[in-house]
């Protein structure tokens, strides 16, 4: 990664960003409660287990490998789901974030690959990032979504900057690092989430670095421009 030709860094949002521990611990919680009156004894701490598993060995669908490992019937786990409700609200940037892009920002344009529901820059603006932020392609305008390397190419085109010279910064090895480096861009891994404990290497690809919390990017981005 030769940091001397890139122009862009491209940011995922959920758990890169965005911490989701608050609404993750709440689905855990609901999952418990729903299993619970239909006869299932979980607590919290096996159902956050499953879903680390499920990052853990690249399941394409986490949830539904979940229910699948910890559900019998199929009718119990299609009721389950039915009645799980992602709370967006609780999210919350992490607490380096807009400090971050700031410094970032100094350097580089950003922007924002991500898979996100409909609203995705209107959130942004409110946790106070979008300032910082030059483009925001995410799947739920876009129409397509990770890990198809088409949502980076438009992502790119929409940037009109090429691979080389851009860089890919998220928390999943399957969903942002591997089709980024598909394509020729820099990749960072930020350890954080659920995704965190994701073997390496996966598909054959190591990140170009890898970091343990956002605010470490500083020192990996900017160690030859400070």
């Amino acid at each position: 990664m030769d940091l001397r030709q890139i122009t862009w860094i491209f940011f995922d949002v959920g758990d890169t960003l965005v911490d989701e521990t608050k609404p993750m611990n709440s689905t855990f919680e609901q999952f418990v409660h729903y299993a619970s009156e239909l006869g299932y004894s979980l607590d919290t701490q096996t159902v956050r287990e499953s879903f680390m598993t499920a990052y853990r060995t690249y399941q394409d669908r986490p949830m539904q490998y979940v229910t699948e490992t910890l559900v019998s019937k199929e009718e119990d786990r299609a009721l389950i789901r039915s009645k799980m409700k992602y709370e967006k609200q609780l999210e919350e940037p992490f607490p380096d974030a807009e400090r971050v892009l700031e410094r970032i920002a100094e350097r580089y344009k950003i922007g924002i690959i991500a898979n996100q529901s409909v609203g995705t820059t209107a959130r942004l603006e409110t946790y106070g990032l979008m300032k910082h932020i030059s483009m925001v392609c995410a799947s739920a305008e876009a129409g397509l979504s990770k890990p198809d390397v088409k949502f980076y190419e438009l992502a790119l085109h929409e940037a009109g900057c090429r691979p080389e010279e851009a860089v890919m910064v998220g928390d999943r090895l399957d969903n942002d690092i591997v089709p980024a480096q598909f394509l020729g861009m820099g990749t960072i891994w930020v350890r954080q989430g659920l995704a965190r404990e994701q073997p390496v290497p996966y598909a054959g690809v190591t990140p170009d670095a890898i970091i343990d919390q956002l605010a470490d990017i500083v020192h990996v981005l900017l160690k030859d421009f400070t």
